[in-house]
């Protein structure tokens, strides 16, 4: 574990070596826990000056992610429980069934509600309920994200080779060469003008691979208020256990 000093504070991180070519990136977890992501032979100086001179930034994300833990405790898949799903919060309610089926989640009446059988034992009835909420999610994401690909990709003028529906765990979309755009299911827990954003923000590394000043002109010729959108993003949480990790790029 490696640490640096800011005032009376002290900020300890990891490190973690992969394929990066150049740039650095610090991830917040829910926990507060720092992890930077460098590339493999950069110098251990060089990472301690950049994580230095993030620590404003560092102490914010991990008060955020404090707040976040406080007001969000882990879910237990229980009646009453609340979920987000487009920015909104919905209560969750558990039906227990004399007749065995397979368990579904459904948006009814302002309520996301599972029926599972009234045999199960409490452990595996919240495993169940886990799994009917996660299927909904993942579903709903590739249908809402479909749904809204078209118009998009009309106005920036490219569209993706395919589409998918991912469990990233530090970022909520992703671009490859190939045009294969792929976004994190939990990003249809947030408001639908965050959705949009993303899929903007995605649709235009179809044209301009990197976060160039061309990118960003790109997207905000799509979507004048882009700014808003990212802020909100960059500021929320959207997960069922855990917060998502905050995440700067260097």
């Amino acid at each position: 574990m490696h640490s640096i000093s800011s005032g009376d504070k002290t900020i300890y991180f990891q490190i973690k070596r992969g394929r990066r070519k150049k740039s650095l990136a610090i991830l917040v977890g829910p926990e507060a826990q720092v992890v930077v992501l460098a590339p493999k032979h950069l110098d251990e100086g060089k990472i301690q000056a950049f994580v230095q001179r993030k620590t404003r930034w560092i102490m914010e994300k991990q008060e955020l992610a404090r707040i976040s833990r406080s007001l969000n405790p882990p879910k237990e898949f229980l009646n009453g429980e609340t979920f987000p799903y487009l920015g909104r919060r919905y209560r969750l309610e558990v039906i227990q069934s004399t007749v065995g089926r397979q368990e579904k989640c459904k948006l009814i009446r302002g309520q996301l509600r599972v029926e599972i059988g009234q045999e199960l034992g409490e452990k595996e009835a919240r495993t169940r309920v886990k799994k009917a909420l996660l299927d909904w999610y993942f579903e709903r994401a590739a249908s809402k994200i479909r749904e809204r690909i078209d118009p998009w990709a009309e106005g920036i003028g490219k569209w993706p080779q395919s589409i998918e529906i991912k469990d990233h765990k530090a970022r909520w979309g992703s671009c490859s060469p190939s045009g294969i755009v792929r976004f994190n299911w939990k990003i249809i827990m947030a408001p639908l003008r965050v959705v949009d954003y993303v899929i903007v923000h995605e649709l235009c590394h179809l044209i301009h691979p990197h976060h160039s000043h061309r990118f960003w002109q790109k997207v905000r010729s799509i979507l004048p208020d882009y700014q808003e959108s990212r802020i909100l993003l960059r500021q929320s949480h959207f997960a069922l256990e855990d917060a998502d990790p905050f995440r700067e790029g260097g």
